[in-house]
């Protein structure tokens, strides 16, 4: 046991200063980093194949014949974020209707919808059969609508967007941070490939202008060609059930009755979707819903649950 400093030493020797606290290394995210900010400086080449082949095989989509069906999952739902308390006191409001009574969310009506579906993906064993647990991100493919001014104008607040289902991708936590940077490689590849998956994919007569609508506010990406993206069916995708379509119908349907009632001076029956919904929409002004009224309504009335469309 050392009692006694030893006799060289002197006063200030930087040899028995106390050493610094070396920092450590995440692994839960330094796939990323790695990717982001050594490959792609390094071989921009080597990042934008790397980054393409992970998008390409470890991303899943709704399927094409859902997308037929019903095109926009959550008509009722825009996300938004201060919904959630963020200080001390602060009331939880998430569920709650907007001004124009849509549902207020925090993208986690989104992130459940494919919590039920196996994913069919028979040439990715790792995927193929199974369901998605966790540490995936319901990613929205593009971030930003088109005409937006200096202020972006997020496709998450939008509810021709915000479920839209060609804006929407599950991938992995750390392939999904790829997308987070604005006009990015990775952000034009995966808008290209949902445009090659889903543009000219016919829907109902009924939905036409709606899906139209959608489409244009969502940018074309630059610099990523068709021919060099991989065919749709070489992708993942989530395999939908009889009882997943009648869920999205069925609550559709739910919130269409409310707003009638709404509209009508009268208060929802039974729940519908949440609770601070359900008490929220008799506080609305009957003409408030009348934009919300009218997408629920074409939905319903054009696209049948079995799938069969109106040419």
């Amino acid at each position: 046991m050392l009692t006694s400093l030893p006799s060289h030493y002197v006063k200030g020797d930087p040899s028995l200063k106390r050493t610094k606290r070396v920092s450590s290394v995440d692994g839960n995210h330094i796939l990323y980093h790695y990717l982001e900010k050594d490959l792609r400086e390094k071989d921009i080449w080597l990042f934008q194949m790397l980054a393409a082949r992970l998008f390409t095989s470890l991303g899943i989509w709704f399927s094409t014949t859902l997308y037929a069906r019903i095109p926009i999952l959550l008509p009722f739902a825009v996300r938004d974020p201060s919904c959630r308390p963020k200080k001390t006191g602060e009331v939880d409001q998430w569920g709650a209707p907007n001004a124009s009574g849509y549902f207020r969310d925090d993208n986690s009506l989104v992130k459940g919808l494919p919590k039920s579906l196996r994913i069919k993906a028979p040439q990715n064993p790792l995927y193929h059969g199974r369901a998605v647990g966790g540490g995936f991100v319901a990613a929205h493919v593009w971030r930003g609508l088109e005409g937006s001014s200096d202020v972006v104008q997020l496709s998450t607040r939008d509810a021709l967007t915000n479920t839209f289902i060609p804006n929407l991708v599950w991938l992995p936590i750390q392939v999904a941070k790829l997308t987070d940077r604005e006009g990015s490689f990775a952000q034009s590849y995966l808008q290209a490939l949902a445009i090659k998956i889903y543009r000219h994919v016919p829907v109902a007569r009924g939905v036409r202008p709606m899906v139209e609508q959608a489409w244009q506010k969502l940018p074309n990406p630059a610099g990523v060609p068709s021919n060099g993206l991989p065919e749709p069916g070489e992708l993942a995708y989530f395999e939908e059930t009889a009882r997943f379509l009648f869920r999205r119908y069925g609550t559709i349907s739910t919130v269409r009755a409310a707003l009638d009632r709404v509209a009508d001076g009268r208060r929802p029956k039974g729940k519908v979707i949440s609770s601070r919904y359900t008490k929220g929409l008799p506080q609305l002004k009957p003409d408030s819903v009348s934009e919300l009224r009218e997408m629920l309504g074409i939905l319903l009335q054009e696209v049948d649950v079995s799938g069969k469309l109106s040419q």
